[in-house]
Protein backbone atom coordinates (compact mmCIF):
# COMPACT_ATOMS: atom_id res chain seq x y z
CA UNK A 1 0.00 0.00 0.00
CA UNK A 2 1.58 3.12 -1.24
CA UNK A 3 0.58 7.08 -1.22
CA UNK A 4 1.74 9.05 -3.77
CA UNK A 5 1.71 13.02 -4.29
CA UNK A 6 2.27 13.96 -8.10
CA UNK A 7 3.12 17.43 -7.59
CA UNK A 8 5.58 16.77 -4.77
CA UNK A 9 6.81 13.70 -6.87
CA UNK A 10 7.39 16.27 -9.80
CA UNK A 11 9.10 19.02 -8.28
CA UNK A 12 11.55 16.89 -6.84
CA UNK A 13 12.32 15.12 -10.28
CA UNK A 14 12.49 18.12 -11.82
CA UNK A 15 15.05 19.60 -9.30
CA UNK A 16 17.02 16.75 -9.47
CA UNK A 17 17.52 16.94 -12.82
CA UNK A 18 18.63 20.41 -12.75
CA UNK A 19 21.13 20.05 -10.29
CA UNK A 20 22.55 16.90 -12.25
CA UNK A 21 22.68 18.54 -15.44
CA UNK A 22 24.20 21.94 -13.93
CA UNK A 23 26.54 19.76 -12.22
CA UNK A 24 27.51 17.78 -15.10
CA UNK A 25 28.31 21.20 -17.50
CA UNK A 26 30.91 22.62 -14.66
CA UNK A 27 32.83 19.34 -14.69
CA UNK A 28 33.20 19.37 -18.75
CA UNK A 29 34.37 22.94 -18.29
CA UNK A 30 36.87 21.61 -15.31
CA UNK A 31 38.43 19.41 -17.39
CA UNK A 32 38.59 22.27 -20.79
CA UNK A 33 40.33 24.37 -18.18
CA UNK A 34 42.49 21.91 -16.27
CA UNK A 35 43.49 19.29 -18.68
CA UNK A 36 43.99 21.05 -22.02
CA UNK A 37 46.29 17.99 -23.54
CA UNK A 38 42.38 16.40 -23.70
CA UNK A 39 41.58 19.26 -26.87
CA UNK A 40 44.84 18.88 -28.26
CA UNK A 41 43.42 17.45 -31.41
CA UNK A 42 40.43 19.09 -32.11
CA UNK A 43 39.32 20.34 -35.08
CA UNK A 44 37.96 24.12 -35.13
CA UNK A 45 34.52 23.25 -35.41
CA UNK A 46 34.59 21.05 -32.07
CA UNK A 47 34.94 24.34 -29.85
CA UNK A 48 31.42 25.89 -30.79
CA UNK A 49 29.80 22.46 -30.72
CA UNK A 50 31.09 21.29 -27.30
CA UNK A 51 30.38 25.06 -25.83
CA UNK A 52 26.71 24.67 -27.34
CA UNK A 53 26.49 21.75 -25.41
CA UNK A 54 27.71 23.73 -22.24
CA UNK A 55 25.06 26.25 -22.63
CA UNK A 56 21.92 24.20 -23.23
CA UNK A 57 23.14 22.20 -19.82
CA UNK A 58 23.06 25.22 -18.57
CA UNK A 59 19.60 26.62 -19.67
CA UNK A 60 17.69 23.47 -18.48
CA UNK A 61 19.35 23.41 -15.72
CA UNK A 62 18.20 26.91 -14.54
CA UNK A 63 15.08 26.62 -16.32
CA UNK A 64 14.24 23.16 -14.46
CA UNK A 65 15.42 24.41 -10.98
CA UNK A 66 13.95 28.56 -11.44
CA UNK A 67 10.41 27.57 -13.53
CA UNK A 68 7.46 26.69 -11.61
CA UNK A 69 5.72 22.74 -11.54
CA UNK A 70 2.79 23.77 -12.81
CA UNK A 71 4.11 25.53 -16.05
CA UNK A 72 6.04 22.74 -16.83
CA UNK A 73 3.66 20.33 -16.69
CA UNK A 74 1.32 22.56 -18.94
CA UNK A 75 3.92 22.94 -21.36
CA UNK A 76 4.74 19.45 -21.80
CA UNK A 77 0.74 18.59 -21.65
CA UNK A 78 0.56 20.74 -24.69
CA UNK A 79 1.92 17.55 -26.77
CA UNK A 80 0.35 14.19 -26.41
CA UNK A 81 3.48 11.78 -26.91
CA UNK A 82 5.96 12.79 -24.41
CA UNK A 83 9.95 11.16 -23.93
CA UNK A 84 12.35 11.11 -20.76
CA UNK A 85 15.10 9.45 -19.97
CA UNK A 86 15.73 7.64 -16.50
CA UNK A 87 18.87 7.36 -14.52
CA UNK A 88 19.56 4.18 -15.68
CA UNK A 89 19.65 6.68 -19.62
CA UNK A 90 21.80 9.37 -18.66
CA UNK A 91 24.13 6.84 -17.15
CA UNK A 92 23.97 5.40 -20.64
CA UNK A 93 24.23 8.77 -22.33
CA UNK A 94 27.18 9.20 -20.34
CA UNK A 95 29.52 6.37 -21.47
CA UNK A 96 28.65 6.96 -25.09
CA UNK A 97 30.11 10.65 -25.07
CA UNK A 98 33.01 9.73 -23.34
CA UNK A 99 33.31 7.23 -25.65
CA UNK A 100 32.81 9.64 -28.32
CA UNK A 101 34.71 12.22 -26.85
CA UNK A 102 37.87 10.18 -26.38
CA UNK A 103 37.71 8.57 -30.33
CA UNK A 104 37.75 12.12 -31.06
CA UNK A 105 40.34 12.99 -29.51
CA UNK A 106 42.94 9.50 -29.95
CA UNK A 107 41.34 9.11 -33.25
CA UNK A 108 40.70 5.56 -32.03
CA UNK A 109 38.19 3.52 -34.24
CA UNK A 110 37.98 1.14 -31.48
CA UNK A 111 36.21 3.23 -29.23
CA UNK A 112 34.26 4.62 -32.20
CA UNK A 113 33.00 1.01 -32.66
CA UNK A 114 32.15 0.93 -29.43
CA UNK A 115 30.01 4.04 -29.15
CA UNK A 116 28.24 3.11 -32.42
CA UNK A 117 27.53 -0.25 -30.81
CA UNK A 118 26.01 1.35 -27.71
CA UNK A 119 23.96 3.82 -29.83
CA UNK A 120 22.36 0.87 -31.54
CA UNK A 121 20.47 -0.06 -28.51
CA UNK A 122 19.43 3.42 -26.99
CA UNK A 123 17.82 4.23 -31.06
CA UNK A 124 15.94 0.53 -30.87
CA UNK A 125 14.85 1.18 -27.49
CA UNK A 126 13.20 4.35 -28.48
CA UNK A 127 11.65 2.86 -31.83
CA UNK A 128 10.00 0.06 -29.94
CA UNK A 129 8.35 1.97 -27.61
CA UNK A 130 6.94 4.61 -30.19
CA UNK A 131 6.15 1.85 -31.91
CA UNK A 132 4.17 0.26 -29.07
CA UNK A 133 2.36 3.36 -28.07
CA UNK A 134 1.25 4.75 -31.51
CA UNK A 135 -1.88 2.62 -31.34
CA UNK A 136 -2.54 2.27 -27.84
CA UNK A 137 -6.08 3.45 -26.24
CA UNK A 138 -6.54 3.74 -22.48
CA UNK A 139 -9.76 4.37 -20.64
CA UNK A 140 -10.92 4.92 -17.16
CA UNK A 141 -14.44 3.67 -15.50
CA UNK A 142 -14.63 5.28 -11.92
CA UNK A 143 -18.15 4.91 -9.64
CA UNK A 144 -19.82 7.71 -9.49
CA UNK A 145 -20.26 7.84 -5.62
CA UNK A 146 -18.51 6.33 -2.51
CA UNK A 147 -18.14 7.02 1.41
CA UNK A 148 -15.26 8.59 3.21
CA UNK A 149 -13.19 5.96 4.56
CA UNK A 150 -14.27 3.34 1.78
CA UNK A 151 -12.34 1.19 0.15
CA UNK A 152 -13.52 1.40 -3.97
CA UNK A 153 -11.83 -0.02 -7.07
CA UNK A 154 -11.35 1.80 -10.36
CA UNK A 155 -10.64 0.32 -13.72
CA UNK A 156 -8.57 1.01 -16.61
CA UNK A 157 -8.93 -0.53 -19.76
CA UNK A 158 -6.21 -0.54 -22.34
CA UNK A 159 -6.79 -1.24 -25.86
CA UNK A 160 -4.17 -2.39 -28.38
CA UNK A 161 -4.68 -1.92 -31.98
CA UNK A 162 -2.54 -3.23 -33.54
CA UNK A 163 -2.33 -6.26 -35.78
CA UNK A 164 1.01 -8.17 -35.23
CA UNK A 165 3.17 -6.09 -32.27
CA UNK A 166 2.36 -6.95 -28.46
CA UNK A 167 2.46 -4.30 -25.74
CA UNK A 168 4.67 -5.11 -22.78
CA UNK A 169 5.46 -3.91 -19.43
CA UNK A 170 2.72 -0.75 -19.83
CA UNK A 171 2.29 1.37 -17.21
CA UNK A 172 -1.14 3.05 -16.48
CA UNK A 173 -0.76 6.19 -14.27
CA UNK A 174 -4.13 8.08 -13.37
CA UNK A 175 -4.78 11.15 -11.37
CA UNK A 176 -6.89 12.21 -8.45
CA UNK A 177 -7.33 15.49 -7.82
CA UNK A 178 -9.00 17.40 -4.92
CA UNK A 179 -8.56 20.86 -4.04
CA UNK A 180 -4.64 20.98 -4.06
CA UNK A 181 -4.00 17.73 -2.99
CA UNK A 182 -3.17 15.44 -6.16
CA UNK A 183 -2.70 11.45 -5.75
CA UNK A 184 -1.41 9.24 -8.93
CA UNK A 185 -2.26 5.90 -8.76
CA UNK A 186 -0.45 3.32 -10.89
CA UNK A 187 -1.56 0.11 -12.76
CA UNK A 188 1.05 -2.48 -14.56
CA UNK A 189 0.13 -4.39 -17.17
CA UNK A 190 2.59 -6.86 -18.24
CA UNK A 191 1.71 -7.79 -21.59
CA UNK A 192 -1.39 -6.50 -23.79
CA UNK A 193 -1.77 -8.99 -27.06
CA UNK A 194 -2.72 -7.65 -30.25
CA UNK A 195 -6.17 -6.53 -31.25
CA UNK A 196 -7.04 -7.16 -27.50
CA UNK A 197 -8.56 -5.05 -24.51
CA UNK A 198 -6.84 -5.69 -21.05
CA UNK A 199 -8.89 -3.95 -17.86
CA UNK A 200 -7.06 -3.59 -15.02
CA UNK A 201 -8.14 -1.96 -11.81
CA UNK A 202 -6.72 -0.05 -8.93
CA UNK A 203 -8.37 0.88 -5.36
CA UNK A 204 -8.65 3.78 -3.11
CA UNK A 205 -9.50 5.15 -0.07
CA UNK A 206 -10.45 8.77 0.19
CA UNK A 207 -10.87 10.69 3.33
CA UNK A 208 -12.13 13.95 1.75
CA UNK A 209 -15.55 14.65 1.55
CA UNK A 210 -16.98 16.68 -1.74
CA UNK A 211 -16.26 16.09 -5.60
CA UNK A 212 -13.22 14.22 -6.82
CA UNK A 213 -11.92 14.88 -10.35
CA UNK A 214 -9.94 12.18 -12.43
CA UNK A 215 -7.64 12.56 -15.35
CA UNK A 216 -5.65 12.67 -17.17
CA UNK A 217 -4.70 9.29 -17.87
CA UNK A 218 -0.87 8.32 -18.75
CA UNK A 219 0.58 5.23 -20.55
CA UNK A 220 4.40 4.88 -20.15
CA UNK A 221 7.10 2.13 -20.81
CA UNK A 222 10.40 1.42 -20.72
CA UNK A 223 10.46 -1.81 -22.68
CA UNK A 224 12.74 -3.52 -23.31
CA UNK A 225 15.88 -2.01 -22.10
CA UNK A 226 15.10 0.61 -19.72
CA UNK A 227 17.28 3.38 -21.56
CA UNK A 228 14.63 5.43 -22.65
CA UNK A 229 10.67 6.27 -21.38
CA UNK A 230 8.19 6.99 -23.61
CA UNK A 231 4.69 8.53 -22.85
CA UNK A 232 1.33 8.91 -24.01
CA UNK A 233 -1.24 11.27 -22.21
CA UNK A 234 -5.01 10.17 -22.81
CA UNK A 235 -7.32 13.23 -21.97
CA UNK A 236 -10.18 11.22 -20.61
CA UNK A 237 -11.46 12.84 -17.71
CA UNK A 238 -14.43 12.24 -15.15
CA UNK A 239 -15.63 13.01 -11.19
CA UNK A 240 -16.90 11.23 -8.30
CA UNK A 241 -18.85 12.61 -5.36
CA UNK A 242 -17.22 11.02 -1.78
CA UNK A 243 -20.39 11.07 0.81
CA UNK A 244 -19.39 11.77 4.75
CA UNK A 245 -19.05 8.49 6.68
CA UNK A 246 -22.38 6.79 7.12
CA UNK A 247 -22.05 4.41 10.40
CA UNK A 248 -24.85 2.63 12.83
CA UNK A 249 -26.61 4.32 15.59
CA UNK A 250 -25.74 3.37 18.75
CA UNK A 251 -27.95 1.54 21.72
CA UNK A 252 -28.14 4.63 23.81
CA UNK A 253 -29.10 6.76 20.86
CA UNK A 254 -32.03 4.18 19.98
CA UNK A 255 -33.36 4.46 24.07
CA UNK A 256 -33.15 8.43 23.51
CA UNK A 257 -35.43 8.56 20.34
CA UNK A 258 -37.36 5.74 22.17
CA UNK A 259 -38.30 7.83 24.86
CA UNK A 260 -38.70 11.12 22.71
CA UNK A 261 -41.08 9.71 20.29
CA UNK A 262 -43.27 8.28 23.49
CA UNK A 263 -43.74 11.99 24.40
CA UNK A 264 -44.69 13.13 20.58
CA UNK A 265 -48.72 13.56 20.88
CA UNK A 266 -49.32 10.78 17.74
CA UNK A 267 -53.46 10.72 16.70
CA UNK A 268 -54.23 6.64 17.52
CA UNK A 269 -56.74 5.20 15.50
CA UNK A 270 -58.79 3.73 18.41
CA UNK A 271 -58.69 3.73 22.04
CA UNK A 272 -56.55 1.63 23.82
CA UNK A 273 -53.00 1.41 26.34
CA UNK A 274 -50.95 -0.43 24.65
CA UNK A 275 -52.54 -0.89 21.06
CA UNK A 276 -51.60 1.52 18.22
CA UNK A 277 -52.57 0.53 14.67
CA UNK A 278 -55.22 -1.98 13.66
CA UNK A 279 -53.49 -4.73 11.59
CA UNK A 280 -55.90 -7.85 10.92
CA UNK A 281 -58.90 -9.64 12.09
CA UNK A 282 -57.79 -13.51 13.68
CA UNK A 283 -59.37 -16.35 15.61
CA UNK A 284 -59.51 -16.37 19.50
CA UNK A 285 -56.16 -17.51 21.33
CA UNK A 286 -56.50 -18.62 25.16
CA UNK A 287 -54.51 -15.44 26.87
CA UNK A 288 -56.11 -12.74 24.43
CA UNK A 289 -57.61 -9.60 25.55
CA UNK A 290 -61.37 -9.76 25.66
CA UNK A 291 -62.02 -6.13 24.86
CA UNK A 292 -60.22 -6.64 21.48
CA UNK A 293 -63.04 -9.23 19.99
CA UNK A 294 -64.79 -8.24 17.54
CA UNK A 295 -68.37 -9.22 18.31
CA UNK A 296 -70.23 -9.02 14.56
CA UNK A 297 -67.42 -11.06 12.92
CA UNK A 298 -68.01 -13.37 16.10
CA UNK A 299 -71.65 -13.97 15.41
CA UNK A 300 -71.01 -14.10 11.55
CA UNK A 301 -68.77 -16.92 11.34
CA UNK A 302 -69.99 -18.51 15.25
CA UNK A 303 -66.31 -18.28 16.70
CA UNK A 304 -64.47 -15.13 18.91
CA UNK A 305 -62.85 -13.38 16.35
CA UNK A 306 -60.75 -10.66 17.86
CA UNK A 307 -59.03 -7.45 16.24
CA UNK A 308 -54.96 -7.98 16.04
CA UNK A 309 -53.35 -4.57 16.49
CA UNK A 310 -49.57 -3.17 16.18
CA UNK A 311 -47.34 -1.00 17.36
CA UNK A 312 -46.60 1.96 15.23
CA UNK A 313 -44.06 4.16 16.84
CA UNK A 314 -43.45 6.09 13.30
CA UNK A 315 -42.79 9.90 13.22
CA UNK A 316 -41.65 12.53 11.12
CA UNK A 317 -37.98 13.97 11.55
CA UNK A 318 -36.58 17.63 10.75
CA UNK A 319 -33.15 17.59 11.03
CA UNK A 320 -31.73 21.08 11.58
CA UNK A 321 -27.99 21.34 10.70
CA UNK A 322 -26.04 24.06 11.55
CA UNK A 323 -22.52 24.34 9.13
CA UNK A 324 -20.56 26.89 11.99
CA UNK A 325 -17.10 27.14 11.59
CA UNK A 326 -16.38 27.61 15.45
CA UNK A 327 -13.02 29.97 16.48
CA UNK A 328 -11.19 27.10 17.21
CA UNK A 329 -8.11 26.04 14.91
CA UNK A 330 -9.18 25.16 11.24
CA UNK A 331 -8.29 21.74 11.85
CA UNK A 332 -10.72 21.20 14.64
CA UNK A 333 -13.59 23.12 13.15
CA UNK A 334 -13.28 21.36 9.89
CA UNK A 335 -13.36 18.17 11.89
CA UNK A 336 -16.15 19.16 14.21
CA UNK A 337 -18.39 19.60 10.90
CA UNK A 338 -17.49 16.68 9.26
CA UNK A 339 -19.03 15.00 12.26
CA UNK A 340 -21.66 16.75 12.19
CA UNK A 341 -22.49 15.76 8.39
CA UNK A 342 -21.50 12.53 9.08
CA UNK A 343 -24.07 12.39 12.03
CA UNK A 344 -27.02 13.68 9.72
CA UNK A 345 -26.08 11.46 7.20
CA UNK A 346 -26.82 8.41 9.35
CA UNK A 347 -29.63 9.68 11.06
CA UNK A 348 -31.33 9.93 7.66
CA UNK A 349 -30.25 6.42 6.77
CA UNK A 350 -31.49 4.77 10.19
CA UNK A 351 -34.62 6.66 9.79
CA UNK A 352 -35.16 5.61 6.18
CA UNK A 353 -35.18 2.17 7.42
CA UNK A 354 -36.89 2.25 10.70
CA UNK A 355 -39.80 4.91 9.58
CA UNK A 356 -40.67 4.28 6.38
CA UNK A 357 -44.12 5.82 6.02
CA UNK A 358 -42.99 8.72 7.62
CA UNK A 359 -41.70 12.01 6.19
CA UNK A 360 -37.65 13.30 6.48
CA UNK A 361 -36.67 16.69 5.97
CA UNK A 362 -33.33 18.74 6.31
CA UNK A 363 -32.55 21.70 6.87
CA UNK A 364 -28.89 22.62 6.57
CA UNK A 365 -27.48 26.14 6.57
CA UNK A 366 -23.93 26.94 5.76
CA UNK A 367 -22.22 28.77 3.00
CA UNK A 368 -25.85 28.26 1.36
CA UNK A 369 -29.23 27.47 2.95
CA UNK A 370 -31.26 24.51 1.49
CA UNK A 371 -34.40 22.56 2.12
CA UNK A 372 -34.76 18.99 1.24
CA UNK A 373 -37.59 16.80 1.94
CA UNK A 374 -39.14 14.02 0.92
CA UNK A 375 -40.78 10.41 2.37
CA UNK A 376 -38.39 8.06 3.99
CA UNK A 377 -39.26 5.26 1.48
CA UNK A 378 -38.74 7.16 -1.24
CA UNK A 379 -35.72 6.74 -3.53
CA UNK A 380 -34.46 9.90 -3.25
CA UNK A 381 -32.21 9.86 -0.63
CA UNK A 382 -29.23 9.71 -2.84
CA UNK A 383 -29.96 13.54 -3.82
CA UNK A 384 -29.74 14.01 -0.11
CA UNK A 385 -26.50 12.82 0.12
CA UNK A 386 -25.22 14.52 -3.15
CA UNK A 387 -26.06 18.14 -1.51
CA UNK A 388 -24.06 16.51 1.84
CA UNK A 389 -21.35 15.88 0.22
CA UNK A 390 -20.87 19.33 -1.76
CA UNK A 391 -22.09 21.39 1.46
CA UNK A 392 -19.69 24.37 2.88
CA UNK A 393 -19.62 25.81 6.25
CA UNK A 394 -19.36 29.26 6.96
CA UNK A 395 -18.62 31.71 10.09
CA UNK A 396 -21.85 33.13 9.28
CA UNK A 397 -25.41 31.57 8.74
CA UNK A 398 -28.83 31.64 8.93
CA UNK A 399 -29.75 28.60 11.45
CA UNK A 400 -31.67 30.70 14.02
CA UNK A 401 -34.11 32.04 11.96
CA UNK A 402 -34.28 29.12 9.19
CA UNK A 403 -34.67 26.64 11.54
CA UNK A 404 -37.82 28.54 13.62
CA UNK A 405 -39.13 28.95 10.07
CA UNK A 406 -39.42 25.31 9.53
CA UNK A 407 -40.29 24.48 12.66
CA UNK A 408 -43.46 26.66 12.68
CA UNK A 409 -44.17 24.70 9.43
CA UNK A 410 -44.30 20.89 10.96
CA UNK A 411 -46.46 18.40 11.79
CA UNK A 412 -47.39 17.53 15.57
CA UNK A 413 -45.99 14.03 15.34
CA UNK A 414 -42.68 15.41 14.16
CA UNK A 415 -39.77 15.53 16.03
CA UNK A 416 -36.76 17.42 15.88
CA UNK A 417 -32.97 17.30 16.21
CA UNK A 418 -30.71 20.37 15.72
CA UNK A 419 -27.61 19.34 15.02
CA UNK A 420 -24.45 22.15 15.57
CA UNK A 421 -20.83 21.97 16.41
CA UNK A 422 -21.78 25.20 18.82
CA UNK A 423 -21.27 24.99 22.71
CA UNK A 424 -24.15 26.54 23.91
CA UNK A 425 -27.60 25.34 22.82
CA UNK A 426 -29.49 27.75 20.66
CA UNK A 427 -33.53 28.27 22.41
CA UNK A 428 -35.33 27.63 18.81
CA UNK A 429 -38.64 28.00 20.54
CA UNK A 430 -38.03 32.06 22.09
CA UNK A 431 -40.20 33.13 18.69
CA UNK A 432 -43.79 34.20 18.95
CA UNK A 433 -44.60 33.17 15.75
CA UNK A 434 -43.70 29.43 16.60
CA UNK A 435 -47.27 27.31 17.64
CA UNK A 436 -45.63 26.50 20.99
CA UNK A 437 -48.74 24.36 22.33
CA UNK A 438 -48.52 21.78 18.82
CA UNK A 439 -45.23 20.64 20.08
CA UNK A 440 -44.05 19.39 23.35
CA UNK A 441 -40.26 20.84 24.47
CA UNK A 442 -39.17 17.14 24.73
CA UNK A 443 -39.73 16.57 21.03
CA UNK A 444 -36.60 18.91 20.17
CA UNK A 445 -33.28 17.72 20.82
CA UNK A 446 -29.64 19.90 20.91
CA UNK A 447 -26.83 17.81 19.52
CA UNK A 448 -23.82 19.50 20.45
CA UNK A 449 -21.04 17.44 17.85
CA UNK A 450 -18.29 17.29 19.85
CA UNK A 451 -15.33 14.17 19.98
CA UNK A 452 -16.92 12.86 22.57
CA UNK A 453 -20.58 12.52 21.99
CA UNK A 454 -19.92 12.05 18.04
CA UNK A 455 -18.51 8.30 19.57
CA UNK A 456 -21.01 7.88 22.01
CA UNK A 457 -23.61 8.28 19.23
CA UNK A 458 -22.67 6.65 16.31
CA UNK A 459 -20.48 3.16 15.67
CA UNK A 460 -18.03 2.38 12.41
CA UNK A 461 -17.39 -1.24 11.72
CA UNK A 462 -14.09 -0.27 11.24
CA UNK A 463 -11.22 2.09 11.86
CA UNK A 464 -9.67 3.69 9.50
CA UNK A 465 -6.36 4.57 8.54
CA UNK A 466 -4.74 7.48 9.76
CA UNK A 467 -2.95 8.36 6.15
CA UNK A 468 -5.56 11.00 3.77
CA UNK A 469 -5.57 8.28 0.86
CA UNK A 470 -4.11 4.72 -0.28
CA UNK A 471 -3.45 3.29 -3.47
CA UNK A 472 -3.45 -0.35 -3.21
CA UNK A 473 -1.56 -2.96 -5.24
CA UNK A 474 -3.14 -3.03 -8.41
CA UNK A 475 -5.30 -6.72 -9.83
CA UNK A 476 -5.13 -7.61 -13.46
CA UNK A 477 -8.04 -9.17 -15.09
CA UNK A 478 -8.31 -9.96 -18.93
CA UNK A 479 -11.48 -9.29 -20.48
CA UNK A 480 -12.73 -11.39 -23.45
Amino acid sequence: MTEVIAAEQGQRKTALSGMTTIFIAMVLVLVYYQAPFMRAGWAGYYYPLFWMFIASLVIYGVLALTLPTHWTQRLTSLSRHRMTIPREGIGYLLIMTVLFIGSSLTHSNTLLLVFAAMAGPFVVNGWVTYTMLKNVRASRTPPARAMVGELFSVEIDLENQTHLVSMWMMVAQDQVTYGHSTWVPTVLFTRVPSMSVIAGHYQMRLMQRGRHHFGPIRITSRFPLGLIERGCLFRDFGEMLIYPRIGRLSPQWKRRLLGASELIETPQPRSGVFDDEYHHLREYLSGDNPRAIHWRSSARRNQLIVREYQQNREHHLLLLVDLWLSNQPAETSRRLVEQALSLTATLCSEHRWECRGATLTVVCCGKETWRWEARANSSGLESLFDRLALVEPSRENDFVPQARKAMSQMATNTRVVAISPRVEAIDLRADASLPTESLSVAAIQWLNVDDTTFADLIQFPDELPRQPASVVTPVLQETA
